[in-house]
């Protein structure tokens, strides 16, 4: 998608800024308004440009008005039309912004109460799973993944590290602790209630065929784990983030840390540990494949730092 940028800086940086606006071929629609900022007080630029050009453009806004007040706004354009720069438009690449990658996982990916509550209900979903006929647990398995936010968090690590922006890091630690740990307790609270009313035994858990398929790590499983979590992060780099749901089916993360909570239930460790080593694979995994892929596109498509 192309892009809208609104720009308030102030008066003084105008013309450099517009200066270059107006040299840059990835730039369609450049218009100013003077004085029309209250907050903060200058100019009000809007700008179309091309998706390929927006880091550029970013970045030179950025640098005019460093150590100045400045704001920007960013979205997307639904459609954009130029006669003589209508080629242009039509192979405009596929890139999220890292404003906007910080913005949407910083929505999803906080320590929230509805964020905590869907992990919760995550939990409950996939512990049922456990326990049931096999066409009924994958149903559960899958709506667990798509309801539980469990990715979000993750993703928020290695863009935190990869761009050295601790808060993004920190959050996303924090976050990604107490969302888990919700999620297992609610495994574990839903399996006890499930039994103490008669409505399932430990050896519907131990003896169930998703749980002896998840016991062991097998080559599969880790091509599988760095398949989804590659998709994931691009996902999220290209701005794909409405068909997320696709690698979040295929990752175990969920239905391993829900098998984690009823382990812990049953007091089975060796599960535990089998089902933790699980739970690591996927979410380990996330974390590399995020930093390198964050990191090279950086390297070779943004090249720079996020505005601050």
């Amino acid at each position: 998608m192309h892009r809208t940028i609104e720009a308030s800086i102030p008066s003084t940086a105008t013309p450099a800024v517009t200066k270059a606006l107006l040299n840059d071929q990835n730039v369609i629609h450049l218009s100013v308004h003077e004085n029309s900022s209250l907050k903060p007080a200058g100019d009000t630029l809007v700008i179309h440009v091309l998706n390929r050009g927006t880091d550029d453009v970013l970045k030179m806004i950025g640098e005019h008005t460093e150590g100045l007040e400045f704001s920007i706004a960013t979205a997307e354009v639904a459609s954009l039309t130029h006669h003589s720069k209508q080629k242009e438009i039509n192979h405009d690449v596929d890139e999220a912004i890292w404003e906007e990658m910080e913005t949407g996982l910083r929505h999803n990916g906080r320590m929230t109460t509805n964020y905590l509550i869907l992990m919760f209900i995550g939990g409950v979903i996939a512990s049922v799973g456990f326990i049931s006929e096999i066409h009924d647990l994958i149903i559960a398995f899958v709506a667990a993944s798509i309801i539980a936010p469990g990715m979000e968090p993750l993703a928020k690590i290695p863009l935190g590290i990869a761009l050295k922006k601790t808060d993004v890091l920190l959050t996303g630690l924090k976050a990604t602790f107490f969302g888990y740990f919700t999620l297992i307790a609610a495994s574990f609270l839903t399996f006890m209630v499930l039994v103490n009313f008669g409505l399932a035994k430990e050896a519907d858990f131990t003896h169930n065929e998703a749980t002896a398929g998840m016991l062991h790590l097998r080559l599969k499983d880790i091509l599988l784990s760095l398949a989804a979590a590659t998709a994931s992060i691009i996902m999220y780099l290209s701005y794909r983030t409405n068909v997320i749901a696709g690698p979040l089916i295929a990752l175990i993360i969920i239905p391993a840390a829900a098998a984690m909570g009823i382990s812990l239930y049953i007091q089975n460790w060796d599960f535990l540990a089998n089902f933790s080593k699980r739970f690591m694979l996927d979410v380990v995994t996330i974390v590399i494949v995020g930093i390198i892929c964050i990191v090279l596109k950086q390297k070779l498509v943004h090249k720079r730092e996020p505005l601050r």
